[in-house]
């Protein structure tokens, strides 16, 4: 088995395709003729994950955000991609491939709150050529109506927090819920189009906030990257399934930059 097989099984659970024009997507470290055998998944290209990564001899990172985005001119010590290089670690970062794609980021979150007859939020002006209509940016569906204050207790057990930024009255009652992973600023018309009650995001600027309550939209954050990281072990499952023999993990070096205190 080699690099390039976790290239494939990556593009199979989430096609580089579906990623728009300004995203970087894909094997953006490393040789897919390298051997391969452990492969550690984490949020974030980190100094601590990268030592975790290479203490625990993984050949390969999936670093779900990605490691080179914008147009580099140079790679110095302190670059995350340039480490990596040195260690001899591929790193292969999905981002939104991963959130559009069905099973992906939004569909995890959406499961945790037992959201049914889900759709796309919003397809966006990158999916005009995808065929499939369950594709798209976040979801939107139903669950049985609850106050927020249980919306927000079965986010919390499931995203493992002691704390999540709420907006909203915690008694009012939620039928339709909206969730984005990552952050849900662009998205918030979208989620007043839909009729939803509720969105469900890992940040929101203030202004976003406002313009969301002032609409009549409750408001969940639970901070950008905690959003995001219960996706990890449904994906480890997947790269399993699909690479016989391939040893998986999270790593337990990837954290949320923020502490509550």
């Amino acid at each position: 088995m080699n690099v390039g097989d976790l290239v494939k099984a990556m593009d199979e659970i989430a096609p580089r395709r579906l990623a728009p024009s300004w995203d970087n997507v894909g094997l953006l470290v490393g040789d897919p003729a390298m051997p391969l055998t452990r492969v550690l998944l984490a949020i974030d290209c980190t100094r601590g994950v990268l030592n975790e990564a290479s203490h625990g001899g993984f050949e390969a990172l999936v670093a779900y955000h990605p490691v080179i985005f914008t147009p580099t001119k140079r790679f110095s010590s302190d670059s995350m991609a340039y480490l990596a290089a040195r260690m001899a670690l591929s790193v292969y970062c999905p981002h939104t491939s991963l959130d559009i794609a069905p099973g992906g980021t939004n569909d995890v979150l959406a499961d945790v709150l037992g959201v049914q007859g889900r759709r796309p939020l919003s397809r966006g002006s990158s999916l005009s050529g995808e065929p499939a209509p369950s594709l798209g940016f976040g979801r939107v569906g139903e669950i049985d109506s609850v106050p927020l204050r249980e919306v927000v207790a079965r986010l919390k057990r499931a995203v493992d927090a002691s704390h999540v930024l709420v907006a909203g009255s915690l008694d009012r009652a939620i039928r339709r819920v909206a969730v984005l992973a990552g952050s849900g600023g662009d998205f918030i018309e979208d989620a007043l189009a839909s009729g939803a009650d509720l969105l469900v995001t890992g940040e929101l600027r203030h202004h976003e906030t406002l313009r969301a309550q002032a609409a009549g939209l409750a408001v969940v954050c639970t901070r950008h990257s905690v959003s995001e990281r219960i996706a990890l072990a449904p994906l480890a499952k997947r790269l399993e399934q699909s690479l016989a023999g391939l040893f998986v993990a999270c790593s337990s070096s990837d954290r949320d930059p923020f502490e509550i205190c």
